[in-house]
């Protein structure tokens, strides 16, 4: 089975003043996305703001996405909760409407041993026929996949692709060195995208992409293609401002530079807030420097 490509954005979900999805902002973020380079969408993700999206909101979106692009860009689905039966019941939903596969975050909040985390993965691999991504972020779940957790997914449970946003590369090397040729991992932190792709990584999930995804698509081409010191200075040109996007809690970094550079994407909701004054001042100085 191949990759979902080298770029996948984990999109973000455009909000009205009162919290509603603005359906057709959402429609042409989909397009803009796929011609800036992404090869797929992450939908329904941490990025997506998922824990405030009705099972409606999910529909919208899936539904909205296949009719932006087609069959251009693969789709997969944010369908993993702390909850293994709602796991599976929005994976079917996103198996039923067509999409590409489904990204499995780590159950959150009740932080399930590494038994409980691979019979998770099980139950919702035995109910579907998705490939399966799963999605390792301990800062936000509270638990970590360990590494012979992630081999047992490989050969036990038939996973696709593993998203890693661990933040410890020195983990992430040696994830790659064991389990490269045997599942495709991608980059789960724009900053670390270089290193990872140097070390047989096949892409990103990316947030920065939303802004700057021909230039990251370009790094990651200029690596595989052996151009490593161009590659470098593609890295440090972009870094300042990935950097800044997480300066503080995405997504609110990012929908702010969609609303001043592209097209009004509106605010996080609640418990996620809007970028501070000094922050947007530094991102909007920032991204011009860019002369994208």
């Amino acid at each position: 089975m191949e990759h979902f490509g080298k770029l996948l954005t984990a999109a973000i979900t455009p909000f009205d003043e009162n919290g509603i999805m603005e359906t057709d902002t959402f429609w042409r973020l989909c397009k803009k996305l796929v011609s800036d380079g992404s090869d797929g969408l992450v939908l329904t993700g941490t990025t997506a703001e998922s824990p405030n999206l009705t099972e409606a909101d999910r529909i919208n979106i899936y539904t909205t996405a296949k009719d932006a692009v087609g069959e251009n860009a693969k789709l997969i689905a944010g369908t993993g909760t702390y909850s293994t039966s709602e796991s599976v019941h929005f994976t079917q939903l996103a198996e039923d409407i067509g999409l590409d596969g489904i990204m499995i975050v780590t159950p959150y909040y009740n932080k399930p041993s590494q038994l409980g985390i691979l019979k998770h993965f099980e139950a919702i691999k035995n109910n579907t026929n998705l490939p399966l991504m799963a999605y390792n972020i301990p800062g936000r779940t509270g638990t970590l996949i360990e590494l012979d957790t992630i081999g047992k997914l490989i050969s036990d449970i038939g996973i696709h692709s593993v998203k890693d946003a661990v933040g410890d590369f020195d983990f992430s090397k040696e994830e790659l060195n064991r389990y490269k040729d045997d599942v495709y991992i991608y980059s789960g932190d724009d900053a670390l995208t270089k290193d990872f792709i140097k070390h047989g990584a096949v892409g990103v999930v990316s947030v920065a992409s939303h802004l700057i995804g021909t230039q990251i698509k370009n790094m990651i081409n200029l690596i595989q293609a052996g151009d490593d010191s161009k590659a470098e200075d593609v890295h440090n040109v972009l870094l300042p401002l990935i950097s800044m996007i997480f300066e503080e809690p995405s997504p609110g970094p990012v929908k702010h530079l969609l609303t001043t550079t592209w097209e009004d994407v509106g605010k996080p909701l609640l418990p996620m807030t809007e970028v501070s004054e000094d922050l947007a001042k530094k991102l909007n100085e920032t991204y011009s420097k860019l002369n994208i």
